[in-house]
């Protein structure tokens, strides 16, 4: 026997004020964790970068050093044995030097407040390496020809000149009265020097004082030097 019931269609049940506040609640928490992480993504995101440009320019250096029987510093500190220091802030050398030499570029660069030949570095204008253009003036090289960091600032390089043109000069391990001058101890002018590590022997070094733009970590800046660990400093000794 057919049945003259009609079935009643069963109305569709909506979200209760309770379960849309968990909702909410669940994507306000997974929205907080994503603004307090992201911060730390970039940041060692910015690290690795260094890094990388870090291995690039050891690379570049080798191959310069393979090729060279000179530092790769101008010829008055190559005179005078004199390690050389590039991109500090208000330093004698801007970091452009290095960038010329290891890209082959001749001629004297406008850029720089000193009159200096990169065809005296680098005689045969051989090309060591190829730069990145820098984003936004970050992590690579500049239109005036400096090479920056992951955060916007020149990289900064120490050079050893080892020992002096003169050939009376005697090298020694570390020259205390004259740093750097006729010694096989790498000389950075204090600003790569830490309480817990620092250059010693190698021809060149390259670091980064990272997002602070400030060397050592916060709690070891009213010491002096302030300690490597725990800041935001990249090196290329460590």
């Amino acid at each position: 026997m057919r049945s003259h019931l009609k079935s009643t269609p069963r109305q569709a049940r909506g979200f209760t004020l309770v379960e849309l506040l968990v909702v909410i609640t669940i994507i306000g928490v997974l929205s907080t964790i994503a603004m307090v992480g992201t911060p730390r993504i970039i940041e060692k995101g910015r690290k690795v970068q260094a890094l990388a440009q870090f291995r690039e320019l050891a690379v570049g250096f080798a191959a310069y050093d393979g090729d060279s029987n000179n530092p790769l510093i101008p010829y008055e500190q190559r005179a005078a044995g004199q390690d050389t220091v590039y991109g500090d802030v208000g330093g004698e050398f801007s970091n452009g030097i290095v960038v010329a030499v290891l890209g082959g570029q001749a001629g004297n660069l406008a850029y720089h407040p000193l009159d200096y030949n990169v065809k005296d570095i680098n005689p045969k204008e051989e090309v060591y390496m190829i730069f990145k253009v820098a984003d936004k003036k970050k992590n690579g090289v500049t239109p005036d020809g400096v090479l920056n960091d992951p955060w916007g600032r020149q990289l900064m390089f120490a050079v050893n000149a080892f020992k002096s043109t003169n050939s009376n000069a005697v090298l020694v391990d570390k020259n205390t009265t004259n740093p750097g001058k006729n010694d096989s101890h790498l000389d950075t002018k204090d600003l790569a020097v830490y309480s817990d590590t620092e250059p010693r022997d190698q021809s060149f070094v390259v670091w980064s004082y990272g997002k602070d733009g400030k060397k050592g970590s916060e709690e070891g800046r009213s010491r002096k030097p302030p300690p490597y660990n725990g800041s935001d400093d990249v090196v290329s000794w460590k």
